[in-house]
């Protein structure tokens, strides 16, 4: 699953790499319609895939920099079974041009209508997204240039304010052959609010994962001039299956270093039986009274980082039985833990299996 996600960013990362370099190079073109095929063969060469565009085009250079395209359709190799690997209905965006000259990027929208990502992998291991940009391998960037300007502080920019980020209607498929593993995201909706690097950024995600609603809520950030370097707070809330909802708020510290965290997380009152009867999964326990297991909550604070982890004011609540809790857990390869319970009553015979 980490491969999974891996290569979709990989991928969702090309991609935009693509639109952005269209929106800089379309511009340029008096006649955009004339110049489209000539679009359409570069981004096809950088990308050793077929590539088209839709007729509808609109661009603007003044005062805003702007981009509208329709149907643009990025190919997979053969023998993948589906035509295109990636395909967008409508792509908007627009950029202000003056506020770049003192390194502000202040951009008015950006969306992504309808777009569908399929990633497949074959039975011999070959994967879709493999091989793209082959051809530019030998423009490869030295060594030492890229030490130098990772070693560079914070961002190339001042200041950045997105008023409107969204994307709507996508969808996403990814098949692997070889494990016959198969799984659909689809009605997928995000909107970023008040995107800047000084406040927080509104977060608002919905989606259907095998046909099970999901979504999360809320807020993170600020992201900073320095992203993954001091503090970011975040108050999300998820929910899945219309059956559970988890609620996550507190501080991520230094993200890309010390890694360190204080969370409140509470999961509010579910049943673990309708959860997998959700899924359409057999519920992996048996017990005596059917309607065991049928309630459960869970609230602690998490206080951490990549050696150690400790929970406190912990509540856990299961059927009719309350346990406090706290506890730590750290040396994880040899876990060294420690753990404090208080349970009220809990009547064992309705946890155990029928005769």
């Amino acid at each position: 699953m980490k491969s999974f996600f891996k290569w979709l960013f990989i991928v969702g990362g090309i991609f935009l790499v693509l639109i952005m370099a269209a929106v800089i190079i379309i511009p340029q073109f008096v006649n955009v319609k004339k110049y489209k095929p000539t679009i359409e063969q570069k981004i096809a060469e950088a990308t050793g895939r077929s590539f088209t565009l839709g007729d509808e085009m609109d661009v603007s250079v003044f005062p805003w920099v702007g981009v509208k395209l329709t149907d643009l359709h990025l190919g997979n190799p053969a023998g993948y079974g589906q035509k295109d690997m990636v395909s967008v209905k409508n792509f908007e965006v627009r950029l202000k041009v003056m506020p770049l000259l003192s390194r502000r990027i202040e951009v008015k929208t950006f969306v992504l209508d309808e777009p569908v990502i399929y990633l497949a992998k074959l039975k011999n291991g070959d994967a879709n997204w493999q091989g793209m940009g082959a051809t530019q391998d030998k423009k490869v960037v030295p060594k030492k240039t890229k030490e130098k300007s990772s070693t560079e502080k914070g961002l190339p920019i001042e200041s950045l304010r997105v008023d409107n980020f969204s994307i709507t209607n996508g969808k996403l498929l990814y098949l692997d052959q070889g494990t016959n593993f198969k799984k659909q995201i689809s009605d997928l909706n995000l909107n970023l609010a008040n995107i800047s690097l000084e406040n927080p950024v509104g977060i608002s995600f919905t989606a259907m994962v095998d046909k099970k609603p999901i979504s999360l809520k809320g807020t993170a950030g600020p992201i900073g001039k320095e992203p993954g370097k001091g503090t970011m707070a975040i108050d999300l809330v998820l929910k899945a299956l219309d059956k559970l909802e988890l609620k996550l708020k507190g501080n991520l510290v230094d993200p890309l270093a010390s890694q360190t965290f204080d969370l409140e997380l509470a999961i509010g009152s579910f049943s673990p039986r309708k959860l997998m009867a959700a899924l359409d999964q057999k519920f992996p326990v048996q017990t005596k009274d059917p309607k065991a297991l049928d309630a459960v909550s869970l609230k602690t604070r998490l206080k951490g980082n990549l050696k150690s982890v400790s929970f406190s004011g912990g509540e856990l609540i299961l059927d009719d039985s309350k346990i406090i809790f706290s506890g730590s857990a750290k040396e994880f390869l040899k876990p060294n833990l420690k753990f404090d319970i208080k349970l009220d009553a809990i009547d064992l015979d309705r946890y155990m299996p029928k005769p």
